[in-house]
């Protein structure tokens, strides 16, 4: 979905470091819905402006460099971003073939419904998965390019995150009958940070923490 930000809604939330985005269920649904419109990637594009790859390798461009990278440098795709220090997710597919290629697998799923099922009973594990995405990120995690992509979309998302959460916290409050965190902080005072959170709804460790941000408000 990273790829496809202008399909999938923003994240609502983000947790363990941004590892973990959270996502409005009703939001997703609607963009499900609307899968048959053109997903556009955004992945860094590795092609030159006429639209050809050049191969860091060996210097000769391609509009797709897998093929090439088998036949002749015997390597996948991750073992060569690791060694030129690209990101994990450059493309190296032209962005038009990248295109044509995406709209023939909508136009496949469309004319066979049972085509989603099998690609997903031959696809492995979630577990398998992230570690095949953890080792391929291993190498390029620490490139400036890659860090300055992740902060640029901590500082995007981080509000929109930050007020989600407040949001599901008043409502919490709000369902046990204060009218704010304040409020209800507030008139539980003489409990300790356990008993007023089972009585609120709330977390113990959120108790302590406005506690000690209206001592020191």
């Amino acid at each position: 979905m990273r790829q496809q930000h202008t399909r999938w809604p923003a994240p609502v939330a983000c947790r363990v470091k941004g590892r973990i985005l959270l996502y409005d269920l009703e939001e997703m649904r609607a963009a499900a819905r609307n899968g048959n419109r053109a997903a556009l990637s955004h992945r860094p594009a590795g092609a030159d402006a006429d639209g050809l790859v050049t191969c860091l390798s060996c210097g000769q461009r391609y509009r797709s460099l897998g093929p090439h990278l088998a036949r002749t440098h015997h390597m996948t795709a991750a073992e060569y971003r690791t060694e030129h220090r690209l990101p994990a997710t450059t493309a190296l597919m032209a962005t038009d073939a990248r295109s044509a290629l995406s709209q023939a697998r909508l136009s496949a799923m469309a004319d066979d419904p049972e085509l989603i099922a099998r690609m997903r009973s031959a696809t492995p594990p979630v577990q398998e998965l992230a570690r095949r995405s953890a080792e391929s990120r291993a190498g390029t995690d620490e490139l400036p390019a890659v860090r300055a992509a992740r902060a640029a979309s901590a500082r995007k998302t981080h509000p929109a995150a930050q007020q989600a959460l407040r949001d599901a916290l008043e409502a919490r409050v709000r369902a046990a009958g204060y009218a704010s965190v304040t409020a209800a902080i507030e008139a539980t005072r003489h409990l300790s940070n356990r008993a007023a959170a089972a009585r609120i709804g709330i977390g113990a460790s959120t108790v302590s923490r406005w506690r000690q941000r209206l001592q020191h408000g």
